[in-house]
């Protein structure tokens, strides 16, 4: 019986190795083909095949030693398993000298001379482009969007991991269906890792593939019945009241947006019916070709038989910057009022007709919109602890989401439902509640808002005569049984029990934006607007609501963000579980910890009505030397 190591074996172990050199593409060094046929001669003198005693020069040559050797493999590999099974337990001999040339000049070979496995062949073309093509997304998100997030790197990173998994299944694939070796001997190519790996992402990609790569519907149907068709039609009458919409506008060098914006608007009033609304819009000062626009959108109006009113001024004075921030609120408060003037002015022959009957105003800024978004945000409806879901028009005040850059624009008006400043990045509110839902996109209580686009309850804003207006209505709260505060050099406002208090001035109907003082707090006149919502309504909780679905952007590329590639799944998904899981939780132990204040000024003239859950006011504070 043939040891391990029989003559036969050595030359099978030879022959094998010397296969890969003979035919493959890389040149062979003839001096090291010599030595190994010369040893394998020497070692096989001996008894033994009869194809191995001969001469090789007659007519054998190295390529029909290396055929003849492939047909006995299979007998030789038998008779190698008996030798095993029959081996006593004794060490096998060592190879053959001939068998460790062969192995080492093999090791020593460059690696282009090498054959490569399947299952570890090394970075091919076609997996440089996803590479490619993956730093470039990267590049160009951060580009269109410059602003710190993970979202671009995520996306690269995808789509090669999206090449690296096609590319290995298909060669998997491609040496299975040719089965030109045993399913075995092609998985073993492969080691145990690259499996693991290679399983994973798969796995990992189907699942992304399940959630799908086109941004879903907004939204979809109402509130109430998500069956309806989107947008909702909207009640016609409510308690025999018909519903009539005013919407108004201020604009200031918006060319960029203004075309878009119009175009919204009209199918907005289509919508709601050109015989329930009126748009009121006011301009000034603009250096672009926004009066031109405005004049194009005037005459469109006016041939669709939409009542409306467009003013176009000039009246030499700027936006920004001014000495100090109360004067730019001021200018800002009576361009607004300009707006509002055919449902607030004492002058009939401003006044529109029947200005008694509105019962929304719907104010917009200059932001990219979406007509279906505002109809929705007309419906919004409100869900409490209890599960009670609000009627339609059933709010004071409702308010949209907008963004910029870093996230939430309007956080100097917004506040939460326990009075704190909303903050730009996500969850944008502090009381928890609120959190869980803007988690789920549901509608949130707020304390006041604006947020680029607004509707209001039109009853405190419309014309009243003066015998039939309401003044001095909550100037001071006798809740307030503690000394105020003090924040950033302003003293409190409307607090009866701080003697340096100061008190806003009186309501008197309609409802109008102002100022404040420069001895109180330092206030927007889109805040005061639901500050002043507070004293009207001082009996009852103001109903304030901000409504999460409804985006809108001041910059057209933030409100593609915000409403197209955010919503894309696989983007949300990792938005979800990754942007706004544990850096975001990092994010707001820094900002709770060194950043974000009480605004002890608008928190204390919001309190009059908040829930029992918001944090008290604490004390006064003690300063030496501060002058009540």
């Amino acid at each position: 019986m043939l040891g391990k190591y029989s003559p036969l074996t050595h030359i099978s172990s030879l022959l094998h190795s010397l296969r890969a050199p003979v035919f493959s593409d890389a040149p062979q060094n003839d001096e090291e083909q010599n030595i190994l046929l010369n040893r394998s001669r020497n070692r096989n003198r001996g008894p033994g095949p009869s194809w191995l005693s001969g001469n090789p020069r007659s007519g054998s040559t190295l390529q029909n030693i290396v055929e003849q050797a492939e047909d006995q493999d299979t007998d030789e590999d038998e008779e190698v398993d008996q030798d095993e099974n029959d081996d006593d337990g004794t060490e096998s001999e060592t190879p053959p000298p001939s068998y460790n040339l062969v192995s080492s000049s093999l090791r020593g070979r460059s690696p282009s001379t090498q054959t490569t496995p399947t299952g570890s062949r090394g970075t091919t073309p076609v997996f440089l482009i996803f590479v490619v093509v993956g730093i470039g997304w990267t590049i160009e998100l951060y580009l269109s969007y410059p602003f710190f997030t993970t979202i671009p790197i995520y996306v690269g990173l995808l789509i090669v991991l999206f090449g690296w998994t096609i590319i290995n299944l298909f060669t998997l694939s491609w040496s299975l269906l040719r089965l030109k070796d045993s399913y075995p001997t092609i998985l073993s190519r492969y080691s145990n890792s690259k499996k693991i790996r290679l399983a994973i992402s798969t796995l990992f990609l189907i699942y992304l593939l399940h959630l799908g790569f086109t941004p879903p519907p907004q939204i979809t149907g109402s509130s109430v019945d998500p069956s309806q068709p989107f947008p909702p039609r909207l009640p016609e009458e409510i308690d025999g009241v018909r519903q009539k919409y005013f919407i108004a506008a201020n604009m200031h060098n918006n060319e960029s947006v203004l075309s878009e914006w119009s175009d919204q608007l009209i199918r907005l009033i289509f919508h709601l019916g050109r015989e329930n609304t009126y748009v009121s819009i006011y301009e000034s000062n603009s250096k672009d070709s926004t009066k031109k626009l405005l004049n194009v959108l005037n005459n469109t109006l006016e041939n669709l038989t939409i009542p409306h009113k467009i003013v176009t001024d000039e009246d030499n004075k700027h936006w920004w910057p001014f000495p100090t921030a109360v004067e730019r609120i001021e200018y800002l408060a009576n361009a607004r009022n300009r707006a509002m003037e055919p449902i607030q002015s004492e002058d009939d022959a401003i006044r529109t007709q029947n200005y008694g009957e509105f019962t929304k105003i719907i104010f917009l800024n200059d932001i990219w919109f979406k007509y279906e978004d505002l109809v929705s945000l007309i419906d919004t409806r409100f869900t409490d602890e209890q599960g009670n879901e609000s009627k339609f028009g059933d709010y004071d005040q409702v308010c949209a989401m907008d963004f910029c850059a870093a996230g939430l624009y309007d956080s100097w008006v917004a506040r939460d439902v326990c009075g704190t400043p909303m903050r730009t990045f996500w969850p944008h509110v502090k009381d928890p509640i609120s959190v869980r839902k803007m988690e789920r996109e549901e509608t949130i209580q707020a304390s006041a808002c604006w947020n680029g686009v607004t509707v209001l309850d039109a009853k405190p804003f419309l014309y009243q005569k003066p015998a039939e207006g309401e003044s001095n209505l909550g100037l001071a709260n006798p809740g307030l049984d503690y000394l105020g505060m003090e924040k950033r050099g302003w003293r409190m406002i409307d607090n009866s029990t701080y003697p340096g208090s100061v008190s806003s001035p009186s309501i008197d109907l309609p409802i109008k934006f102002r100022t404040s003082e420069i001895a109180q707090c330092d206030h927007s006149e889109c805040f005061l607007i639901s500050y002043d919502l507070h004293r009207y309504h001082h009996q009852r909780p103001v109903k304030i609501y901000m409504n999460p679905k409804i985006k809108v952007a001041y910059e057209q590329n933030w409100f593609k963000w915000h409403t197209v590639i955010l919503r894309v799944p696989i983007i949300n998904w990792w938005l979800v579980h990754w942007s706004r899981g544990y850096p975001f939780m990092l994010v707001d132990w820094i900002w709770e910890s060194m950043g974000r204040k009480r605004d002890y000024c608008t928190w204390s003239a919001l309190s009059w009505h908040m829930p029992e859950r918001c944090p008290v006011l604490p004390g006064p504070p003690h300063k030496i030397g501060w002058n009540q």
